[in-house]
């Protein structure tokens, strides 16, 4: 046999066995589902039957985008000055709000909703003295959705602009300075991310149904929900809106019901997706992030500044003194543990598998990319975590599966088909253009692909991989869409619980587990942002060849070995 053809032979071999645990878990935990949701439009008449048009279904999608859309207003509006700051910042304070940004984004939606209604209880005489009533559903109560999750996304938008600024021609903005127009010209620049960030707060701001729930509104994800629950929408004094006409009994007929009531939604999230595509395509062409700093003569203004200040306190310090402020006992750690350790227990155990999975699928893209995984998991992820849940029930609730629909198979392929675009993203780093030039050379000493991976890539792509798989871990920690459709039970998690106590009005323990669940998330995140910046310094060191010049002649050597 032709040496040539065996050496070649041997490296696809290789190759296909360094890219295979991303490919199996991006196929089981994305693709799966997809296909699932995909079978469903096209052979269950349910679905088609239940896409008919009605005023209902008119109203409630014309509601879900309007209080999404200004949810996505104001977060990017409040975002302003905290951009400002990480895009043309000097000093501490722009250090500490990019440390500060992700561990903000991390908090569990469902603490912080249920923060911000303690806030309301707190204030309740100030409130009715300037004549606002937050009666269940109503103005007021709808005005306090949207500001609970305009702040809570706001990072979204501060960090889209705020990488948009650093990115801008210093030269560019210095002229238009001199010539009187440096806003105007910034405004013009920062178009495309203000496009982005608007579009993707939407999609996150639609994907959340707890915050709504709690008080009975009614948009698609609070009725997806109760459509695959019990069959029939919330307009239950209708029998004509009920789902195919009448109560669903059959799961398989209210999981069609459900991605029905979805679809609508579903279409205009892939419109809003590619609008975020090319606004962030119009920010810089540019693959670097500006390692130096801005001109003084550039410089944030002190407003900013003070801004910038002013909505983390707000944002992040006001909702916390607003739990602490609410509990009737004394808070003690000791009888947290006591009365949710096994919840918390089960939640960390989940979180630390998809973490896990989550380094191995980092790892084996990184060695080895394959193309189209990264679509598959940012689709997964656009549909939103119900339908994601919905999927995997349908797949799995069978009695050759109950080992994974009954343990933590299933609860962690949904985190996984969340997250694991993060993943991902920390490997397609390893495949820019410095790195290219890293693999060239070990290639040309005849490492294979999971030599350079080993001795190459991995020893330097280890910040970024490692911060993507506690990212997973802390998302999945609070992941609030899939896990309460899902309600593992073996390990129990804390979210669905927490989520039971909103309704039945247990204060104190859900104070508790509010204060619990903000704890635990804080320590992968924390982790995870000081990892972050790790991984940028040796990025800003690829971009101007300073750690690949020395560790590309030491690092190939071994590979090569």
């Amino acid at each position: 046999m032709n040496p040539e053809i065996t050496r070649r032979s041997s490296g696809s071999l290789r190759a296909l066995a360094v890219s295979a645990p991303a490919v199996i878990l991006v196929v089981l935990c994305c693709g799966l589902p997809l296909a699932w949701l995909c079978m469903q439009g096209l052979r269950n008449p349910v679905v088609w039957r239940d896409l008919q048009p009605s005023s209902f279904r008119f109203w409630l999608l014309a509601r879900t985008l309007g209080y999404n859309f200004a949810v996505a207003v104001l977060a990017t509006g409040m975002a302003l000055p905290a951009a400002i700051v990480l895009g043309r910042g000097r000093g501490i304070l722009s250090k500490i709000l990019w440390m500060i940004l992700p561990a903000a984004l991390l908090m569990p939606s469902l603490a912080y909703s249920y923060a911000w209604s303690q806030f309301v209880v707190l204030n309740s005489g100030a409130f009715e003295a300037l004549g606002i009533t937050f009666s269940p559903a109503g103005p007021a109560d709808v005005m306090r959705c949207i500001w609970t999750l305009a702040a809570w996304l706001w990072p979204v938008p501060a960090g889209l602009i705020g990488l948009a600024l650093r990115r801008m021609d210093t030269s560019v903005q210095q002229q238009a300075l001199l010539d009187g127009v440096l806003w105007r010209i910034t405004l013009r620049q920062l178009l495309g991310p203000i496009v982005a960030s608007l579009a993707v707060v939407t999609i996150m701001a639609t994907q959340e149904f707890a915050v709504y729930e709690t008080t009975g509104i009614s948009v698609v994800a609070t009725e997806v929900r109760l459509v695959f629950d019990t069959g029939a929408f919330s307009a239950i004094g209708d029998t004509s809106l009920a789902a195919g006409g009448s109560a669903l009994p059959d799961q398989a007929a209210r999981s069609a019901a459900a991605v029905a009531t979805a679809m609508p939604l579903l279409l205009i999230t892939i419109i809003l997706a590619a609008l975020a595509v090319w606004g962030a395509s119009r920010a810089s062409a540019s693959d670097d992030i500006s390692a130096g700093d801005w001109p003084r003569s550039l410089a944030a203004p002190k407003w900013t500044c003070l801004c910038a200040a002013l909505l983390v306190v707000l944002t992040l310090v006001v909702p916390v003194l607003s739990l602490i402020a609410s509990l009737r006992i004394p808070f003690s750690p000791g009888r947290i543990w006591t009365q949710f350790g096994p919840e918390i227990g089960g939640s960390v155990l989940l979180g630390s598998i998809a973490a896990a999975l989550a380094v191995l699928a980092a790892m084996s893209a990184s060695g080895q990319w394959r193309r189209g995984l990264m679509g598959l998991a940012i689709v997964c992820f656009l549909i939103g975590g119900q339908l994601l849940a919905i999927a995997l029930i349908r797949v799995c609730n069978r009695p050759s599966l109950t080992w994974a629909y009954d343990g933590a198979a299933v609860p962690v392929m949904a985190y996984l088909g969340r997250f694991i675009w993060l993943p991902l993203v920390a490997a397609r780093g390893t495949w820019t253009q410095p790195w290219r030039q890293l693999r060239e050379m070990t290639a040309a000493d005849g490492a294979g692909p999971f030599a350079t991976a080993r001795h190459v890539v991995w020893p330097l792509a280890w910040p970024a991989i490692a911060a993507a798989g506690l990212l997973v871990g802390a998302l999945s920690l609070n992941e609030v869409q899939a896990t309460v459709l899902l309600y593992p039970r073996n390990p129990q998690v804390l979210t669905p619980l927490v989520l039971s106590w909103i309704h039945i009005q247990q204060y104190d323990v859900m104070i508790e587990a509010s204060l619990a669940m903000m704890s635990i998330v804080l320590v992968p995140a924390s982790a995870a942002v000081a990892l972050i910046s790790q991984a940028f310094r040796i990025a800003r060191s690829a971009a101007g060849g300073g750690i690949f010049g020395g560790t590309a002649q030491r690092q190939s050597g071994n590979s090569s070995k």
